[in-house]
């Protein structure tokens, strides 16, 4: 019994001994592994000895710019940032970050880990420290969604009748595992408005009156918007990009949804707010640090191929364009026959009794096809009319067993990034009046009628800020010849099928004679009409509106209307003309009249050079002069 409770003591006490050892060892591992876990205060030092926030991926990240006395982040609203002043302290914004993302944990997808995914990620590889586990299903089922894989710039082209679309616009998509580029996401940066007044919404996209916010739809729903109801062509251009790197455009992408910049037309706009997420991509890029006084959207895709980034380009017509092309193939029966068929006047059925060999109702019913879907995305058509006639002209086409011809236009039209520089230089020499004269204008942008057309939408001026001064070689003198504030000019050619609205408008100042002596006289006018396809070119007539002002005129002003017409030919790949004839009648303060006779004519030289002859004969208010100038210009 002595033995007995002598083991059973000695027993306790090994038990209580080996018990005492291991709580000893597992305290002393657990005191270990909280010493090895950095604490915020570290982490923030570590950052700090690093020299994170001089890092330019940090930059980007932000958007800081480097400004006078310090940097500022162009990004506006203040929910982004996580310190007071983190909009221009790189410093202090990254220790607030450090301590958002490492600090006590918040429930949710209030998490900062879940909204500011792109910092947690480069700042974790950075500092070496492993995640702390989070739940972040929104950005999860979206990033699954998503699939960011592959990225695609895409440039909408022009549309005639819409100003603002004349400067382009650009979006990028991301593209996953799945082939259809339909099924792609693109990511938009743009101005938030309901303005409907024309003059107010470019006064404010002038001024930075708008907030522009990062958005991400479905491709296809850009696709409609854009090829549809916008009828503007696409471009689209691959990038270069890893899979690795379109993730990390993406994760910066989900930082700024619902964090808004001003928005600016000529600078911060659309093209280059979108150029911070290619930054994002390789922060090695300088895309965003060429952008001086104005940022042209096709700019930013030269500037994207100057750094090789682009794989390859493809072109997507509006469908439009698709029926412009289809219409020009059928002769003026085949023509007749079409109309009825998207009219409705027709019946598919009935196309047989029209004597058409097959190729011809093959042409007939592809056009009928095209002119309904326009027609529907003009809102000519409602849905149930839409597919009511659809429907019938694709039954009837598809037993034909006849394949539809090409319509993808060869050659194809030049990639809108090849054509030439937005700005331009000209020097000339010629006669005016009755004296020899040198000139020396400059543009700031976009492109004239008698530019070389490679690459723009034919018929389509805009000019700003073009400036002439001329020098009088006889007197010695310089005088300001004129100032374009703006000079719009959309000549849309009609079909039997679509029937656009040519128009134009200009405000400046030009030098001009008036009842007494030339004067510089402000100007505003405008017109609208129509242009038709020719052999060579287009034509087109306008009925036009004009208002003068000048303390020298009667009551300092005069307004008055008329009509003006004209031929814009390309004679050759290289030479093109414009011929154009002008009469204006002033009824109101200033009563005269105006006319005028302008021909042109340019030579292109290369993409970044071309000759003009500008012949000019003008009459104002009685007085008549003779103008002929030769320019070299210089695009860049």
């Amino acid at each position: 019994m002595i033995v007995f409770d002598w083991f059973l003591t000695a027993r306790h006490r090994s038990v209580s001994c080996f018990l005492c050892l291991a709580f000893f060892l597992l305290s002393s591992s657990l005191s270990a592994a909280v010493e090895t876990v950095p604490t915020v205060v570290a982490l923030q030092q570590r950052a700090l000895t690093l020299k994170l926030h001089e890092r330019r991926y940090w930059q980007v990240l932000l958007h800081y710019r480097k400004k006078p006395g310090g940097w500022e982040s162009q990004i506006d609203d203040p929910e982004f940032f996580l310190a007071v002043d983190g909009k221009t302290s790189p410093r202090e914004e990254l220790l607030a970050t450090v301590a958002a993302l490492y600090g006590s944990p918040i429930a949710g997808e209030k998490d900062p880990r879940c909204r500011y995914v792109a910092r947690s990620a480069w700042l974790q590889k950075e500092l070496g420290v492993v995640a702390v586990p989070t739940q972040c299903p929104d950005f999860e089922q979206t990033l699954n969604r998503v699939d960011p894989q592959t990225a695609t710039l895409v440039f909408p082209g022009s549309y005639p009748n819409s100003p603002a679309s004349m400067f382009g616009h650009t979006l990028l998509n991301f593209h996953g595992s799945y082939q259809s580029k339909h099924l792609a996401y693109a990511a938009n940066y743009s101005a938030f408005t309901d303005e409907t007044n024309g003059f107010a919404y470019a006064l404010k996209g002038i001024t930075g009156g708008y907030r522009g916010y990062y958005s991400l739809l479905p491709y296809y729903a850009k696709i409609k918007e854009y090829s549809g109801l916008e009828r503007r062509d696409l471009w689209e251009y691959r990038l270069r990009f890893t899979p690795e790197e379109t993730r990390k455009m993406f994760l910066h992408l989900w930082e700024l949804r619902d964090v808004y910049s001003d928005y600016y037309f000529f600078d911060e706009n659309c093209s280059y707010n979108l150029m911070f997420l290619l930054e994002a991509a390789r922060p090695d890029l300088p895309l965003t640090e060429w952008a001086g006084l104005w940022v042209m959207p096709i700019d930013t895709v030269r500037e994207v191929e100057q750094y090789d980034l682009v794989a390859e380009a493809s072109y997507r017509p509006s469908v439009a364009t698709i029926l412009s092309h289809q219409a020009a193939a059928l002769d003026s029966r085949e023509t007749q026959i079409a109309q009825r068929l998207a009219e409705g006047e027709l019946q598919g059925s009935q196309l047989s009794e029209t004597g058409l060999d097959t190729e011809g109702m093959i042409r007939v019913l592809d056009v009928a096809a095209t002119a309904v879907e326009l027609k529907y995305m003009k809102k000519e058509l409602n849905l149930a009319d839409y597919r009511r006639r659809y429907l019938q002209i694709l039954t009837t086409r598809s037993s034909q067993r006849m394949a539809s011809e090409d319509y993808r236009f060869w050659p194809e039209p030049v990639r809108p990034d090849h054509g030439h520089g937005s700005s331009r230089l000209g020097l000339g020499v010629g006669y005016s009046g009755s004296h020899w004269v040198s000139e020396l204008n400059f543009r700031l942008v976009h492109h004239a009628l008698l530019d070389p057309e490679k690459g723009y939408l034919p018929g389509s001026q805009i000019e700003m800020g073009v400036a002439s001064i001329v020098f009088n070689e006889k007197r010695g003198s310089i005088l300001l010849k004129g100032i374009k504030l703006v000079d719009i000019l959309s000549l849309a050619p009609v079909n039997a099928f679509d029937a656009p609205v040519s128009w134009g408008v200009k405000a400046g100042l030009r030098r001009q004679a008036l009842p007494k002596k030339r004067h510089l006289v402000g100007y505003l006018g405008t017109g609208v009409g129509y242009a038709w396809q020719g052999t060579w070119g287009l034509g087109y007539m306008l009925v036009e509106a004009e208002g003068l002002i000048q303390r020298h005129l009667s009551r300092s002003f005069a307004i008055g209307g008329g009509a003006s017409a004209g031929y814009l030919a390309q004679l050759t790949t290289h030479w093109r003309l414009h011929a154009r004839l002008k009469q204006v009648h002033y009824v109101v303060g200033e009563k005269d009249a105006s006319d005028s006779f302008e021909l042109g004519q340019s030579l292109r030289i290369d993409p970044a050079n071309s000759l003009s002859l500008e012949l000019a004969r003008r009459g104002d208010f009685g007085h008549w002069t003779t103008e002929g100038m030769l320019f070299w210009n210089r695009y860049w």
